[in-house]
């Protein structure tokens, strides 16, 4: 083959790769831009959904907490062991009131642990 011949096979086949990967990065492109458009559509939407919600909440659902960066520390453990026997508390309360729902007999450590709290079983 002369040498021109190859340097024109060469040219076509860049020509045809480049314009191949033009296109596959247009159709990119134009899916990006489409599934774009879809989000902030979703977005928008969710968004006046969510002030719709909002709007009949008359105070937040949770109360921001406090920030406890300068409590000290004895209060802090006080706070949080208080907080830890009100769970115990409870979940000992439920415990104890779906055993007697359920009819099944109640562990002698939860009715030892009732009686020293001063709650009563009936």
């Amino acid at each position: 083959m002369l040498w021109w011949s190859w340097v024109l096979l060469w040219t076509v086949l860049v020509l045809l790769g480049s314009a191949f990967l033009g296109l596959v990065l247009w159709r990119l492109v134009r899916t990006f831009l489409v599934l774009l458009r879809e989000t902030e559509a979703a977005a928008g939407d969710f968004a006046g959904r969510w002030d719709a919600a909002a709007s009949g909440v008359p105070r937040p659902v949770r109360s921001r907490p406090e920030p406890a960066l300068f409590t000290p520390v004895g209060e802090a453990l006080a706070d949080y062991r208080f907080g830890r026997h009100q769970r115990q508390d409870a979940r000992l309360r439920r415990r104890m009131e779906r055993k007697d729902r359920r009819g099944q007999p109640q562990r002698i450590s939860d009715i030892r642990r009732a009686e020293r709290k001063g709650m009563s079983h009936g």
